[in-house]
């Protein structure tokens, strides 16, 4: 009975407040999905009970009395209380198992993730990351979609309804066989990639650096073959005819091997942007606050 009642007084509220808002007894009734005479007995209803007049009838709509404007005051308050309730116990329930569900794109998910994950949970041992792989544009939809809390990728978009908090920039380098001619160059520039085969991954046509290319330029880049996975992209550039143009994290362990050549662009502006996403009016859980703050702090240095 008390929920009840304390549901049908919020309810009240909200439409006597709509009714005040709109100056409108009929706006307020569309706005509702009911009839202008449901609210009208409403509205009734609530001078009744409170044994006051909240507005005085006028040719052109109505003015509130001061019992009214007194009433709308209170009314307000309480539907700020019963957001701000909402608020707390979505933050409670988010907060006590400590889990994030974490969608990450494969590329930045299984070269910069793995690290900072084993970290993270050294040092959280009662926050559960639920980690999952995906394609860049499924991170996007998982999140958007509430399926997941947190995204982690490279090649952010900016979509309606998320919020993007970028974490840092990743050098963009072009990949080579160990034997290529410029595969010994401390820096290229894009024109002197002109005539190459490039293998191409598909992440890259949302690329901001090939984006910022003049249009000539970016034409050179157009893949003779494309892969949905960087690992294929990477294979190809091993086996000799063939180059890429691929984030300096991806290849760390080829070139340490020396089965990649990586070589960075003359223009210290090719960069691609790494970051996460989560849902614009989502309250972050302290469990992910944590998580966002830790992927920000610089990675330590090896003794």
């Amino acid at each position: 009975r008390l929920v009840s009642d304390w549901s049908s007084d919020v309810c009240s509220s909200d439409l006597f407040c709509d009714v005040v808002e709109t100056r409108s007894f009929t706006a307020a009734a569309k706005r509702h999905g009911v009839t202008q005479s449901a609210v009208t007995q409403v509205f009734r209803g609530l001078e009744r009970r409170f044994k006051a007049r909240f507005a005085v009838r006028k040719p052109k709509g109505f003015r509130l009395t001061p019992e009214g404007g007194l009433f709308y005051a209170i009314c307000r308050k309480v539907l700020r209380l019963e957001a701000e309730l909402f608020r707390r116990l979505q933050q409670t329930r988010d907060a006590a198992p400590g889990i994030i569900r974490l969608a990450a794109c494969y590329t930045a998910g299984l070269h910069q993730l793995p690290p900072v994950l084993d970290r993270f949970r050294r040092d959280y041992p009662a926050i559960d990351v639920r980690d999952s792989y995906h394609q860049i544009g499924e991170v996007h939809e998982l999140v958007l979609d509430h399926r997941a809390d947190l995204g982690f990728l490279c090649y952010l978009r900016s979509r309606g309804g998320l919020t993007v908090d970028l974490l840092g920039r990743d050098r963009m380098m072009a990949i080579l066989p160990p034997q290529h001619p410029l595969a010994g160059r401390r820096s290229v520039t894009a024109r002197e990639l002109e005539g190459e085969m490039f293998a191409g991954w598909d992440a890259l046509h949302a690329s901001p650096f090939l984006r910022g290319l003049p249009g000539r330029q970016r034409r050179l880049f157009k893949p003779r073959h494309k892969f949905d996975e960087v690992e294929t992209v990477k294979g190809l550039v091993e086996g000799g005819d063939y180059i890429a143009i691929l984030p300096e994290s991806v290849v760390h362990a080829e070139v340490a091997s020396q089965r990649l050549a990586a070589v960075p662009f003359t223009d210290a502006s090719c960069t691609e942007p790494l970051g996460v996403i989560y849902p614009k009016n989502k309250i972050l859980t302290p469990a992910v606050k944590n998580f966002i703050q830790f992927l920000k702090q610089p990675e330590p240095v090896a003794n």
